[in-house]
């Protein structure tokens, strides 16, 4: 960036805030893809350290992109409300066809690092068709959270532990999901990167609350579709029975716009006779029309055992709630989760041309045989998850029964016959509740909307709610007239010089308010009534203790090449070259990896290639030219 002051605040501009100002020809899409890879760059590896993207893609495609999107627009060609507007992609989430396979999709291993998908994920394009620009892919609990009860929320061994934006202390070693410093499930490096700026918009896959929680978390509105309305293929989910692929935003708006494009289908899917359930979803404001229960908060509370439905709140439930429980060896959510994941995996690789693992048992094996980075005592001490669906034999008849029983309590016995006793629409729970588990077992939708923040951190909370399958339209209509009332109030005296202690104030623990912090900005207040991070400047952290892999010999031959050949101060240019050149051996590098070795040893090394590189200005462009690939 050169230092140009634009109109608004990555921390509270909301997509449809900054679509108006593309329409008014105020920004371009390339300039916003500047300000916010600027911001990532800030505050994901170094500065608050927030580690919620793994990788981002190379600037020149991107700015590439823009530029069509840009000149699209300006010939009176605009694909919908998020024309122009960056997001990010969950990284279990195919993209790499996209980018010219310089995006890697890992689902936070190493193991996949340099995979490539033979094709880009069906919701992945269905958000490129709409115009959505993919920036980033963020990071998540590794293999969508299936790795090991034990692994820290929001952890992956390429991207390291997600760290939320609201708290000015980092996530403690050994914290599980519902600790008040916990960024949340394995969603979280999605929310995490809208509320701090590093995207307006983010997509990523639910099972039992996975983007739910960290959404809650974030003071972000989030919806989770029925089961099977996105469709799942190029996912690295789960379970196909409780994933869903869905989505983050600041406003309930800006949510409607991005759900609508994650569910209108594309031309290539409707054929001849095909049915079209899809219809385009609407911002209404106003209550009408639309009936509303709220449980007891007393009794609806998240428990200790995240896993469990709170004692109180299953006494209101149908008979056999034990099929939630750890009432045996594993829970019916487990027991249907590992049958369906060991399927879906197989999928997963099927749909890679190159891989260095290609089986589960391979992927078993290059854990146990990297347990540096893979299986680090301090976030991720095992792979008990992998090692049961490996050894799963549960018959496909038990399994059957196990997920009918889910659907039955979580269904017609549970939210199906809360709503028809009281005759409402949507049913409301805190945000923290058990409501998540109760809406995947039945695989309804489920949503979040902000509420206020915690006085003793910041942290913000809210409210989920979930209704009837395929009713996302009732979910959309309540978070978008939930937000034109329940706004949590600001402070009128709080900016971005303020210090953490000056932002939130240290009241109980258990208390909870509605006034938070505010970076000052020249925008107009598009989201200025919501819960917002701490200023990110304030809060700097330690350098982490982990050292990036690769290993030492490899690292020796990146400077070395570096240091011998002329890259133009590109590292994406030196990493293309080094994959060109090992790739018979199956090894090879991400680029982003490329770029923290390079200036973690002393060197002036660019994102980009040619004229988009950082440092283009004090170089020379990159022109095609063929590399002496010879010893």
């Amino acid at each position: 960036m050169d230092g140009t002051q634009y109109p608004f605040d990555t921390l509270t501009a909301t997509a449809t805030a900054l679509s108006n100002l593309l329409r008014t020809n105020v920004l371009t899409s390339v300039e916003l893809v500047d300000v916010y890879l600027a911001q990532i760059e800030r505050h994901n590896r170094k500065g608050r350290q927030l580690r919620a993207v793994i990788a981002v893609a190379p600037r020149y495609h991107l700015f590439a992109i823009a530029r069509r999107l840009d000149d699209e627009r300006r010939a009176g060609h605009v694909r919908g409300p998020l024309h122009g507007i960056p997001c990010v992609v969950q990284d279990n989430i195919a993209t790499d066809a996209l980018v010219a396979h310089q995006l890697d999709t890992t689902a936070g291993s190493y193991a996949f690092v340099g995979a490539r998908p033979k094709r880009a994920a069906t919701v992945v394009e269905r958000l490129t068709a709409a115009g959505l620009i993919v920036l980033a892919k963020a990071n998540l609990s590794e293999l969508a959270g299936l790795k090991s009860a034990d692994m820290s929320p929001g952890w992956s061994a390429v991207g390291g532990q997600t760290q939320s934006p609201f708290v000015a202390r980092r996530l403690e070693k050994g914290v599980l999901i519902w600790d008040h410093t916990a960024p949340g499930g394995s969603g979280a490096g999605s929310a995490v990167s809208v509320a701090a700026g590093f995207a307006p918009l983010a997509v990523a896959t639910d099972t039992v609350g996975s983007l739910m929680a960290p959404a809650n978390r974030a003071g972000l509105y989030a919806l989770k579709p029925t089961v099977g309305e996105v469709p799942a293929d190029g996912v690295l989910a789960c379970s196909s029975s409780f994933d869903a692929v869905g989505a983050a935003a600041k406003s309930a708006a800006d949510l409607t716009f991005l759900v609508d494009a994650a569910m209108r289908p594309l031309g290539r899917e409707l054929g001849e006779g095909t049915p079209l359930r899809y219809r385009l979803f609407q911002v209404r404001s106003r209550w009408n029309g639309l009936r509303v229960g709220f449980v007891d908060p007393a009794i609806w509370r998240v428990g200790k055992d995240f896993s469990r439905l709170n004692a109180d709140a299953e006494k209101y439930m149908a008979p056999s709630p034990q099929v939630f429980r750890n009432s045996g060896p594993m829970s019916s959510f487990e027991i249907v989760a590992y049958k369906e994941f060991k399927s879906i995996l197989a999928n997963w690789f099927a749909n890679l041309d190159d891989s260095r693992v290609r089986s589960l048992a391979g992927l078993i094996e290059f854990n146990a045989a990297h347990p540096d980075i893979e299986l680090p005592a301090a976030h991720c001490p095992d792979q008990a998850d992998l090692l049961a669906v490996l050894s799963e034999t549960t018959p496909a008849a038990t399994v059957a029964d196990h997920l009918a029983q889910l659907r039955r309590l979580g269904g017609p016995e549970g939210i199906d016959l809360v709503l028809d006793h009281y005759g409402i629409d949507v049913l409301v729970a805190p945000g923290d509740s058990a409501l998540c588990e109760l809406a995947a077992a039945a695989g309804y939708p489920l949503a979040t909307a902000p509420l206020g923040a915690l006085r003793s951190n910041g942290r913000p909370f809210g409210v989920a709610v979930t209704a009837r399958a395929h009713e996302e339209g009732r979910l959309l209509h309540f978070l978008t007239a939930w937000e034109s009332v329940f706004h949590p109030t600001t402070s009128s005296t709080s900016s971005s010089s303020s210090s953490p202690s000056s932002s939130h104030s240290g009241h109980s623990h258990h208390s909870a308010a509605t006034t938070c912090s505010l970076s000052s900005s020249s925008s107009p207040p598009s989201s200025s009534s919501r819960p917002v991070p701490l200023p990110l400047d304030s809060v700097p952290f330690p350098k982490p203790d982990e050292l990036l892999p690769p290993d030492g010999p490899v690292i020796k031959v990146i400077l070395k090449e570096w240091d011998m050949r002329d890259f133009r101060q590109s590292s994406d240019a030196l990493t293309g070259w080094l994959n060109a050149r090992w790739r018979k051996s199956g090894y090879s590098l991400g680029m982003e990896t490329v770029y923290e070795i390079l200036k973690a040893n002393g060197r002036k090394a660019y994102r980009g290639l040619g004229d988009e590189a950082g440092g283009a200005q004090s170089v020379p462009v990159l022109r095609k030219k063929k590399f002496d690939t010879r010893r």
